[in-house]
Protein backbone atom coordinates (compact mmCIF):
# COMPACT_ATOMS: atom_id res chain seq x y z
CA UNK A 1 0.00 0.00 0.00
CA UNK A 2 1.42 3.41 -0.95
CA UNK A 3 1.55 6.32 1.50
CA UNK A 4 -0.89 8.23 -0.72
CA UNK A 5 -3.37 5.36 -0.57
CA UNK A 6 -2.95 5.06 3.21
CA UNK A 7 -3.67 8.78 3.59
CA UNK A 8 -6.74 8.46 1.37
CA UNK A 9 -8.07 5.60 3.48
CA UNK A 10 -7.66 7.63 6.69
CA UNK A 11 -9.59 10.50 5.12
CA UNK A 12 -12.32 8.18 3.98
CA UNK A 13 -12.69 6.64 7.42
CA UNK A 14 -13.33 10.12 8.80
CA UNK A 15 -16.08 10.49 6.21
CA UNK A 16 -17.73 7.30 7.43
CA UNK A 17 -18.24 8.87 10.83
CA UNK A 18 -20.51 11.38 9.13
CA UNK A 19 -22.65 8.72 7.45
CA UNK A 20 -21.07 8.74 4.00
CA UNK A 21 -19.90 5.12 3.99
CA UNK A 22 -21.09 4.18 0.50
CA UNK A 23 -19.83 7.39 -1.09
CA UNK A 24 -16.45 7.02 0.57
CA UNK A 25 -16.21 3.34 -0.38
CA UNK A 26 -16.97 4.14 -4.01
CA UNK A 27 -14.42 6.95 -3.95
CA UNK A 28 -11.76 4.60 -2.63
CA UNK A 29 -12.58 2.04 -5.31
CA UNK A 30 -12.54 4.57 -8.14
CA UNK A 31 -9.39 6.41 -7.05
CA UNK A 32 -7.21 3.35 -6.71
CA UNK A 33 -5.92 0.87 -9.25
CA UNK A 34 -7.22 -2.69 -9.03
CA UNK A 35 -5.37 -4.70 -6.35
CA UNK A 36 -4.25 -1.49 -4.61
CA UNK A 37 -7.53 -1.42 -2.74
CA UNK A 38 -7.90 -3.59 0.33
CA UNK A 39 -11.35 -5.13 0.02
CA UNK A 40 -11.70 -5.41 3.79
CA UNK A 41 -11.18 -1.66 4.13
CA UNK A 42 -13.88 -1.02 1.54
CA UNK A 43 -16.23 -3.43 3.32
CA UNK A 44 -15.61 -1.79 6.69
CA UNK A 45 -16.69 1.55 5.24
CA UNK A 46 -20.27 0.35 4.72
CA UNK A 47 -20.86 -2.04 7.62
CA UNK A 48 -22.06 0.75 9.90
CA UNK A 49 -25.26 1.23 7.90
CA UNK A 50 -26.22 -1.74 5.75
CA UNK A 51 -29.48 -0.06 4.73
CA UNK A 52 -27.73 2.89 3.10
CA UNK A 53 -28.48 3.23 -0.60
CA UNK A 54 -25.71 1.70 -2.71
CA UNK A 55 -24.43 -0.77 -0.09
CA UNK A 56 -25.38 -3.72 -2.29
CA UNK A 57 -23.14 -2.52 -5.13
CA UNK A 58 -20.20 -2.04 -2.78
CA UNK A 59 -20.62 -5.51 -1.28
CA UNK A 60 -20.88 -7.00 -4.77
CA UNK A 61 -17.51 -5.39 -5.56
CA UNK A 62 -16.05 -6.90 -2.38
CA UNK A 63 -17.39 -10.35 -3.32
CA UNK A 64 -15.74 -10.10 -6.74
CA UNK A 65 -12.43 -8.58 -5.62
CA UNK A 66 -11.90 -9.75 -2.05
CA UNK A 67 -10.19 -12.79 -0.59
CA UNK A 68 -11.45 -15.57 1.66
CA UNK A 69 -11.53 -13.41 4.79
CA UNK A 70 -13.65 -10.76 3.06
CA UNK A 71 -16.02 -13.37 1.64
CA UNK A 72 -16.40 -14.88 5.10
CA UNK A 73 -17.29 -11.49 6.57
CA UNK A 74 -19.77 -10.91 3.74
CA UNK A 75 -21.33 -14.23 4.74
CA UNK A 76 -22.01 -12.78 8.19
CA UNK A 77 -23.39 -9.50 6.85
CA UNK A 78 -25.44 -10.56 3.85
CA UNK A 79 -28.37 -11.74 5.97
CA UNK A 80 -28.78 -8.23 7.38
CA UNK A 81 -29.16 -6.69 3.93
CA UNK A 82 -32.52 -6.18 2.23
CA UNK A 83 -33.39 -9.36 0.30
CA UNK A 84 -31.47 -9.41 -2.98
CA UNK A 85 -31.52 -12.68 -4.93
CA UNK A 86 -29.06 -11.43 -7.54
CA UNK A 87 -26.46 -10.58 -4.90
CA UNK A 88 -26.95 -13.92 -3.14
CA UNK A 89 -26.53 -15.84 -6.40
CA UNK A 90 -23.34 -13.87 -7.09
CA UNK A 91 -22.10 -14.77 -3.61
CA UNK A 92 -22.73 -18.52 -3.90
CA UNK A 93 -21.23 -18.59 -7.40
CA UNK A 94 -18.07 -16.96 -6.07
CA UNK A 95 -17.83 -19.34 -3.11
CA UNK A 96 -18.16 -22.26 -5.51
CA UNK A 97 -15.54 -20.83 -7.88
CA UNK A 98 -12.98 -20.51 -5.08
CA UNK A 99 -13.78 -23.93 -3.64
CA UNK A 100 -15.01 -22.64 -0.28
CA UNK A 101 -17.17 -25.65 0.47
CA UNK A 102 -17.81 -25.17 4.19
CA UNK A 103 -18.84 -21.57 3.71
CA UNK A 104 -21.16 -22.52 0.85
CA UNK A 105 -22.74 -25.32 2.88
CA UNK A 106 -23.33 -22.86 5.74
CA UNK A 107 -25.10 -20.46 3.37
CA UNK A 108 -27.30 -23.23 1.96
CA UNK A 109 -28.48 -24.17 5.46
CA UNK A 110 -29.75 -20.62 5.99
CA UNK A 111 -31.33 -20.11 2.58
CA UNK A 112 -35.10 -20.59 2.38
CA UNK A 113 -36.51 -22.99 -0.19
CA UNK A 114 -36.68 -21.57 -3.67
CA UNK A 115 -34.69 -20.79 -6.79
CA UNK A 116 -31.68 -19.27 -5.03
CA UNK A 117 -31.43 -22.28 -2.72
CA UNK A 118 -31.58 -24.59 -5.73
CA UNK A 119 -28.84 -22.68 -7.53
CA UNK A 120 -26.70 -22.74 -4.40
CA UNK A 121 -27.05 -26.52 -4.09
CA UNK A 122 -26.17 -26.93 -7.75
CA UNK A 123 -23.05 -24.81 -7.18
CA UNK A 124 -22.16 -27.07 -4.26
CA UNK A 125 -22.52 -30.13 -6.50
CA UNK A 126 -20.32 -28.46 -9.12
CA UNK A 127 -17.68 -27.59 -6.51
CA UNK A 128 -17.57 -31.17 -5.17
CA UNK A 129 -17.39 -32.63 -8.69
CA UNK A 130 -14.52 -30.36 -9.71
CA UNK A 131 -12.60 -30.96 -6.48
CA UNK A 132 -12.98 -34.72 -6.94
CA UNK A 133 -11.25 -34.49 -10.31
CA UNK A 134 -8.57 -31.98 -9.31
CA UNK A 135 -7.51 -33.51 -6.00
CA UNK A 136 -4.76 -35.97 -6.93
CA UNK A 137 -4.44 -37.15 -3.31
CA UNK A 138 -7.83 -38.91 -3.46
CA UNK A 139 -7.96 -42.65 -3.95
CA UNK A 140 -10.30 -44.07 -6.59
CA UNK A 141 -12.66 -45.10 -3.79
CA UNK A 142 -12.68 -41.61 -2.28
CA UNK A 143 -13.19 -40.02 -5.68
CA UNK A 144 -16.10 -42.35 -6.43
CA UNK A 145 -17.65 -41.46 -3.06
CA UNK A 146 -17.42 -37.75 -3.83
CA UNK A 147 -18.95 -38.26 -7.26
CA UNK A 148 -21.78 -40.23 -5.68
CA UNK A 149 -22.46 -37.35 -3.30
CA UNK A 150 -22.74 -35.09 -6.37
CA UNK A 151 -25.28 -37.48 -7.91
CA UNK A 152 -27.24 -37.47 -4.66
CA UNK A 153 -27.46 -33.66 -4.62
CA UNK A 154 -28.47 -33.54 -8.28
CA UNK A 155 -31.08 -36.29 -7.95
CA UNK A 156 -32.77 -34.46 -5.10
CA UNK A 157 -32.73 -31.25 -7.08
CA UNK A 158 -34.17 -32.64 -10.29
CA UNK A 159 -37.17 -34.08 -8.43
CA UNK A 160 -38.28 -30.60 -7.42
CA UNK A 161 -41.15 -29.23 -9.49
CA UNK A 162 -40.21 -25.56 -9.67
CA UNK A 163 -36.78 -25.82 -11.32
CA UNK A 164 -36.17 -23.25 -14.03
CA UNK A 165 -35.28 -24.55 -17.49
CA UNK A 166 -31.65 -23.45 -17.44
CA UNK A 167 -30.99 -25.11 -14.09
CA UNK A 168 -32.58 -28.32 -15.36
CA UNK A 169 -30.07 -28.39 -18.23
CA UNK A 170 -27.16 -27.72 -15.91
CA UNK A 171 -28.24 -30.56 -13.63
CA UNK A 172 -28.62 -32.96 -16.55
CA UNK A 173 -25.21 -32.06 -18.00
CA UNK A 174 -23.33 -32.31 -14.70
CA UNK A 175 -24.99 -35.60 -13.77
CA UNK A 176 -24.02 -37.09 -17.13
CA UNK A 177 -20.45 -35.90 -16.65
CA UNK A 178 -19.95 -37.44 -13.20
CA UNK A 179 -21.61 -40.73 -14.19
CA UNK A 180 -20.01 -41.16 -17.62
CA UNK A 181 -17.01 -38.89 -18.17
CA UNK A 182 -14.82 -39.16 -15.07
CA UNK A 183 -12.08 -41.57 -14.07
CA UNK A 184 -13.53 -44.99 -13.25
CA UNK A 185 -16.63 -44.63 -15.42
CA UNK A 186 -17.34 -46.79 -18.42
CA UNK A 187 -16.81 -44.66 -21.51
CA UNK A 188 -19.94 -44.05 -23.61
CA UNK A 189 -20.25 -45.93 -26.88
CA UNK A 190 -18.65 -44.28 -29.90
CA UNK A 191 -19.07 -45.38 -33.49
CA UNK A 192 -17.06 -44.21 -36.47
CA UNK A 193 -14.81 -45.16 -39.35
CA UNK A 194 -11.09 -45.81 -39.23
CA UNK A 195 -8.56 -44.51 -41.77
CA UNK A 196 -9.31 -47.45 -44.04
CA UNK A 197 -13.03 -46.69 -44.03
CA UNK A 198 -13.86 -49.65 -41.83
CA UNK A 199 -16.65 -49.07 -39.32
CA UNK A 200 -15.72 -49.58 -35.67
CA UNK A 201 -17.18 -49.19 -32.19
CA UNK A 202 -15.35 -48.21 -29.04
CA UNK A 203 -16.68 -51.31 -27.29
CA UNK A 204 -14.80 -53.46 -29.83
CA UNK A 205 -11.58 -52.41 -28.13
CA UNK A 206 -12.70 -52.68 -24.52
CA UNK A 207 -10.31 -54.83 -22.50
CA UNK A 208 -7.62 -54.64 -25.16
CA UNK A 209 -4.33 -52.78 -25.29
CA UNK A 210 -4.73 -50.02 -27.88
CA UNK A 211 -1.90 -47.98 -29.40
CA UNK A 212 -3.02 -44.52 -30.51
CA UNK A 213 -0.48 -42.77 -32.77
CA UNK A 214 -0.88 -39.00 -33.03
CA UNK A 215 1.10 -36.03 -34.20
CA UNK A 216 0.91 -32.28 -34.03
CA UNK A 217 2.69 -29.10 -34.99
CA UNK A 218 3.58 -26.41 -32.44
Amino acid sequence: MTSRLAFAIMALLIGVAFGDGVAEANKLISQSRQNDVEAMTVLDLVTGNLKEEGVTQVIEWVIENGYAQERKKVGDLIWSLPKNDQLMVKYVQTLSFYGERKQLEAVIKKLPDGNVNQKARFRLALLVAEDAQRDLTLTDTQRAKENQSVVSILDKLRKEDDLDELLQRWIKDLRYKVTHLVVGCEAPEIEGFDQDGKKFRLSDYRGKVVLLPFWGIW
